[in-house]
């Protein structure tokens, strides 16, 4: 089991303007995770795609470690920083719950 901090989640919760994402990597035993953040959309793309590098460790991450990519949050030009706020949060929120169930089919137990 991990356990996640809800901040941590928050900090890869990326506005979609910024051309970043942001993943949460859990270890192969399922008992540590780190942040990565921010990785280039293009890079994750081409990681995604299946071209990986050769020592095997996606976008800064570490070689067999299992990746998440949160889901980027987007609001409209010129919106209330409260407003913004709210949503990246309600992301964040969303973005825990599908962390839980991806972590889930891997047969990991997570935490926020």
């Amino acid at each position: 089991m991990v356990t996640i901090d809800f901040d941590d989640i928050l900090r890869a919760t990326l506005d979609d303007g910024c051309g970043n994402e942001g993943y949460i990597g859990i270890s192969p035993d399922g008992q540590r995770y780190h942040v990565v953040v921010p990785v280039d959309r293009q890079i994750a793309r081409g990681i995604k795609a299946g071209n990986r590098p050769l020592d095997g460790t996606p976008f800064g991450g570490y070689k067999d470690w299992h990746y998440f990519g949160c889901l980027v949050f987007s609001w409209p030009p010129g919106g209330d920083p409260q407003e913004i706020q709210a949503l990246r949060i309600a992301q964040a929120r969303a973005n825990a719950l599908l962390l839980k169930a991806w972590a889930a089919a891997l047969q990991i137990i997570v935490e926020i």
